[in-house]
């Protein structure tokens, strides 16, 4: 018993235990259909197959004989502030000023988590994430979210 990781056996049961969850309870309360024609639980219920497969792997996993004790990072506040910011920013923003103006002030608030914060940089990468998400949802899966409100 002293070779076992408890961690990351904690962590395997605990997948084990919520992909079984979610797979029974998609397989009994929606129909599951065929992979021609899926139902409404075959995703839900592929997925919890799938990821209590993935627990029960990393719960054999933790029988290892090296056992790897890491400590975890200090916490940064800076880094947790501007997550929380990015986060209710974006409930603000996105009926106001809709998608891609929101994914770029997104874009340059999630940066100022980092220590070697650059705005140009920021910017660079908030206009690049803002015509990606418009891209993938708006063009691609067709949602109806505007890219742009203009007021009037």
């Amino acid at each position: 018993m002293k070779n076992i990781d408890v961690r990351e056996s904690m962590a395997g049961v605990t997948l084990l235990a919520i992909g079984l969850f979610v797979a029974l309870y998609a397989s009994s309360h929606y129909e599951i259909g065929v992979p021609a024609r899926m139902g409404p639980g075959f995703f839900p219920a592929a997925l919890g197959w799938i990821v209590a497969v993935l627990g029960a792997i990393v719960f054999a996993f933790s029988f290892r004989k090296t056992v790897h004790v890491l400590t975890p990072p200090p916490f940064a506040l800076r880094s947790f502030l501007a997550v929380v910011i990015a986060v209710a920013a974006f409930s603000v923003l996105i009926e106001r000023v809709c998608l891609m103006p929101t994914a770029l002030v997104l874009a340059v608030i999630a940066s100022m988590a980092g220590r070697n914060f650059r705005l140009g940089r920021a910017l660079l990468l908030g206009v690049f994430l803002a015509v990606l998400s418009w891209l993938i949802f708006t063009v691609g899966l067709k949602m109806t979210l505007p890219a742009f409100k203009f007021p009037g």
